[in-house]
Order: structure tokens, then C-alpha cells, then sequence
């Protein structure tokens, strides 16, 4: 094994293993209907930092990877369905809960202004906790199956550079000093090893911001 491959076996095992511990420490493993705010905003605030490493580990996952070129999916017809049987099946998804994806590569963060000045009215009581659960079961799906995602980000990095955008870039994590000294470290060692792959990204025609990884 390489240095590299030892980076995205710890980290992704690390990860799931801080996952584990935040549900657990929360109790959201009991599945619990609601929960109190402070709560729910000191799970949502690891939640964002655990997708964003894992976020950053899929982008290096992905640079390993050899991609072949992409074939035209043949479109097969729909099976007829027997005399008298109608499809209801959309009428079921409508509804099932929306499921939790993990975004690739998001937009450059922006902190929209309060245009009309009006102050934001904090409600009191507890919150859903199925949002919470429904976020931490995506990221455990992406980190038990990593090549999947990783497939899809190494073609997103492809039309990237086809497309001559500026390369994405990894700044230091926001509350990294919170994190168990373990996780800190690996978050520091991630960040410094996507930069330096990410160093060699073709030059933009135009100069522009590219996308932040975290």
C-alpha cells in the first residue's frame, strides 16, 4: 500500500467511526422523533464537517482513478404491463421521504444580505430529527460504497477541465480546533494532499474563483 491508498482506508474508517460516536452521543440511533434545538444545531454543525472531509476524500479517491471513455446507454422500452394492471408507482414516490445526497462539488458559499433589514425571528421547541437521520444516512451510504461517488466525481472533474474552469481548491476547515485531535490531524493531512493533486489542473482561459470542496 502507498501512502495515499493508507490516507483514504484511515480517513473513510475514521469518518464512520465519528459518525457512530455523533448519533450515538445524541441518541439518534434510538431513532427519536424530535429533538431540542441545541441539539439538532450541534449535530447539523459535525454533520457539515464530517460530509465536507468525506467530500474531500471522494475528490482524492477520484484522481486514482483510470476513467474509460463513455459509452452511449442504449434506451430499452418498458416492459408492457399485463392487461388491467396499472403503474402506481409514482404515486408512491410522491410519498416516500426525499433521500439525502451528498452535493460533489458545491458552488463557491456566499452569505446573502438582509435587503430589507428585518430581523430573523428564532422559534423556540423542539425540531424533527428525521432530517438529521436522513443526512447521516446518506453519508454512512457513501462511505460504505465510496467508488460510486468517486465515479461520478472523477467525470464531473473531467467536464471541469474540458470546460476550462478553474480548478477547486480546499481551504482549512472551518472548527477544526473542535475536532477530536485524531480527526484534526487527518483533516489537516487530506487537505494538504487534494491541494497538491489538484496542483497540476490545467490554467483557465479566463481567470475565475473555482469551487470550494468543502
Amino acid at each position: 500500500m502507498d501512502d495515499q491508498t493508507d490516507l483514504l482506508e484511515q480517513g473513510f474508517t475514521d469518518l464512520r467511526n465519528d459518525l457512530y460516536d455523533t448519533l450515538g452521543e445524541a441518541n439518534l440511533h434510538l431513532q427519536p422523533e424530535t429533538i431540542t434545538r441545541t441539539l439538532h444545531a450541534r449535530v447539523r454543525a459535525k454533520l457539515k464537517v464530517i460530509e465536507t472531509l468525506l467530500r474531500r476524500l471522494i475528490l482524492l479517491l477520484a484522481m486514482t482513478l483510470d476513467l474509460a471513455p463513455v459509452r452511449p446507454r442504449a434506451v430499452r422500452p418498458a416492459a408492457p404491463l399485463p392487461e388491467g394492471v396499472e403503474d402506481v408507482t409514482a404515486s408512491f414516490r410522491a410519498h416516500l421521504p426525499p433521500q439525502y445526497r451528498m452535493v460533489l462539488m458545491p458552488s463557491p458559499s456566499r452569505t446573502p444580505a438582509n435587503i430589507n433589514g428585518m430581523k430573523t425571528i428564532r422559534q423556540s421547541g423542539p425540531v424533527l430529527a428525521m432530517p438529521l437521520l436522513r443526512r447521516a444516512a446518506g453519508l454512512l451510504k457513501v462511505m460504505k460504497q465510496p467508488d460510486a461517488a468517486a465515479r461520478r466525481m472523477a467525470r464531473l472533474i473531467e467536464r471541469m477541465k474540458t470546460r476550462g474552469e478553474a480548478r477547486p481548491y480546499c481551504l482549512p476547515l472551518a472548527g477544526r480546533h473542535r475536532l477530536r485531535p485524531e480527526l484534526a490531524l487527518l483533516a489537516g493531512a487530506i487537505r494538504l494532499k487534494v491541494n497538491a493533486e489538484l496542483a497540476a489542473w490545467p490554467v483557465p482561459v479566463k481567470p475565475a474563483s473555482g469551487p470550494d470542496t468543502s
